[in-house]
């Protein structure tokens, strides 16, 4: 299985000019190295050979990447090839842990060969090399590189005679931590020049035999990390383009979930990392939560021969992914033959403009509402200046009034906290996750926010809840967002009707409604506006679809509304009559023991 997973990693990434090896930590064995790299060091058994056959200061290189397992800058490093010549190279590293097993230490190294080597250009060569300095554990330097003796005017020939912090112009705390563990510190230092450079001071305990031995430091320039940083990113933007074109897995299952066939694996980077076989379960590269998770979806697909979706979370390559799996029945002649095609797609960019439409749609129901409330707080705010003004200026002998009149400024105040506490919750960034909450509670929040709006345009604004509501199992603020939506919608077209309603009326509830074997939990946001006509009706859920154009109308809240509901299991329908009013209903399962 390790032979299998180490081969198609390495298909997956051979398009890549650069040189790959993988290695293991634990073992020091180079297990994969790419045909660029055998080629370029001219290795006759790559596949046999020790780390220490590859890179210079090997244990250097294995304490920097144990240090910083993900590696997202380039480290200038030495290569050895077949006749032991240095080869300068820049390196990146990432750990592949997660492909393997837990305990593994086995890493990609991705070397850019920035440099070609020759006997004329050793001398550009030391001039690129980073500075670098190894001294014993207390501190008195052993060895120092050119670079480093040049930017620090050292003399070469008394090196021996200089101690870290001789050298290096540290603070105290710094200096004593150094001694005693791996340390990381952004730091300027002065050149030769006068002029002053910002580096990346890395300091690492070396070990031999797993005992300390001795102190590494090493100086990154990080004007030339930038650039690295820059290279680095242009080649991933790539690479995940080079994915992007290539977005859909597709496999086929029985109904035990076993693999029967599968499509080009190189065509889906999710199928390279999981390594799907024929004949062997799908989902048990999963945790058991989300297998649980597939296989009822599974079962529910097999029994009733409906196309269901689901999404499920995986970090890939040190990114946290969104991939979304199609449950699709095959149909045969045969009913007792039941396949079913899985067809993945990576949603995780789809998933992130969701959330920032979802986002825009808020703030526009922020603005619609905000005015509403200022005028809210203001009755309260002038009522509690008044009992305030009336404590200070009369001069109230009686215990129980001077109470009363306290608490009438404590109930105004609350009034306005509560008020602000509710809108300032609607503008803050939800959470991922669900919550099981009530629904009336839902209701509630969604209430103190729009009736103030409703007051406003003297709309006449009511609300009712049924008896015994089972909770629901959602991320309540997007429901509340929806409500608050269609509350707006309705509000505006009581208010904008060309001949105005006598008694204006927006009524928002919730009751419990059994409908194909289940159970739903039914908010209901109705008005007796003007009604939508049948064209109209017809394309409100359309992206950018909007009557409200020359009103700053953008066509967005209702389709993200739907999609909103249809991510929590819902539906949501609209019942109108031209000039009698409208009335939009959202389903929701309600989280109820028949429901499973």
């Amino acid at each position: 299985m390790l032979n299998s997973k180490i081969e198609r990693l390495s298909q997956l990434l051979s398009h890549s000019q650069n040189g790959l090896v993988f290695v293991d930590l634990k073992s020091k064995q180079i297990l994969y190295a790419n045909e660029i790299t055998i080629e370029r060091l001219e290795l006759k058994n790559p596949n046999s050979m020790e780390i220490q056959n590859l890179f210079c200061d090997h244990e250097l290189l294995i304490s920097e990447i144990q240090t910083h397992p993900q590696s997202k800058s380039e480290y200038k490093w030495f290569l050895k090839n077949q006749k032991l010549e240095k080869i300068p190279v820049s390196v990146h590293f990432s750990s592949l842990t997660e492909f393997f097993d837990s305990n593994s230490e086995i890493y990609s190294i991705t070397i850019l060969w920035n440099y070609e080597f020759s006997s004329k250009q050793s001398e550009i060569i030391d001039d690129l090399e980073i500075p670098f300095l190894h001294a014993d554990l207390n501190g008195k330097i052993l060895y120092a590189n050119p670079p480093l003796i040049h930017f620090f005017r050292l003399s070469p020939n008394q090196i021996h005679s200089y101690y870290i912090s001789d050298v290096l112009s540290l603070p105290e705390d710094i200096k004593r931590e150094i001694l005693v563990k791996n340390t990381k510190r952004i730091l300027e230092f002065k050149s030769q020049l006068g002029k002053e450079i910002t580096f990346q001071l890395q300091s690492f305990i070396t070990t031999t035999q797993e005992k300390p031995n001795g102190i590494t430091v090493i100086l990154l320039d990080l004007s030339e990390l930038q650039n690295a940083e820059r290279i680095v990113k242009y080649g991933e933007d790539k690479l995940k383009t080079f994915f992007a074109t290539m977005n859909n897995g597709f496999v086929i299952i029985n109904q035990d979930a076993i693999i029967l066939e599968i499509a080009p694996i190189f065509k889906f980077l999710l199928f390279q990392v999981f390594a799907f076989e024929v004949g062997e379960g799908i989902f048990h590269f999963f945790d058991e939560k989300t297998k649980s998770k597939l296989m009822n979806v599974l079962q529910s697909v097999v029994e009733n021969q409906t196309i269901q979706t689901t999404e499920f979370e995986y970090i890939l390559l040190g990114e946290e992914k969104t991939f979304e799996i199609r449950f699709i029945p095959v149909r045969r002649d045969n009913p007792n033959d039941k396949k079913i095609m899985l067809v993945f797609s990576d949603i995780t960019e789809a998933k992130r403009m969701d959330r920032q439409l979802i986002e825009s749609m808020k703030f526009a129901s922020i603005g619609e509402i905000a005015a509403g409330l200022a005028h809210e707080i203001n009755n309260p705010l002038q009522s509690a200046l008044l009992y305030l003004d009336d404590l200070i200026t009369v001069d109230e002998s009686d215990p129980n009034e001077r109470r009363n009149i306290l608490k009438k400024i404590e109930s105004a105040n609350l009034r306005i906290r509560d008020l602000v506490k509710s809108l300032l919750d609607l503008g803050r960034m939800e959470s991922p996750n669900r919550d099981f909450v009530s629904p009336y509670y839902i209701l509630v929040r969604t209430s103190e926010l729009v009736e103030v709006s409703c007051r406003k345009k003297n709309i006449n604004f009511t609300r009712h809840a049924g008896p015994n509501l089972p909770g629901i199992f959602v991320r309540w603020q997007e429901i509340e967002q929806v409500l608050i939506n269609c509350v707006v919608n309705s509000i505006n077209a009581l208010s904008e009707m060309e001949t105005a309603r006598q008694f204006p009326k927006i009524e928002l509830g919730i009751d419990l409604v059994k409908n194909q074997k289940k159970e739903w939990v039914v908010f209901s946001v109705e008005d007796n506006g003007p009604g939508i006509d049948e064209n109209t009706l017809e394309k409100v859920f359309l992206p950018l679809f909007t009557t409200r154009r020359n009103k700053q109308g953008t066509g967005l809240g209702l389709s993200i509304s739907k999609k909103i509901i249809a991510e929590h299991g819902g539906e949501i329908y609209i019942k109108t009559k031209e000039g009698t009013g409208t009335k939009v209903e959202i389903y929701l399962p309600a989280h109820t023991d028949e429901n499973g």
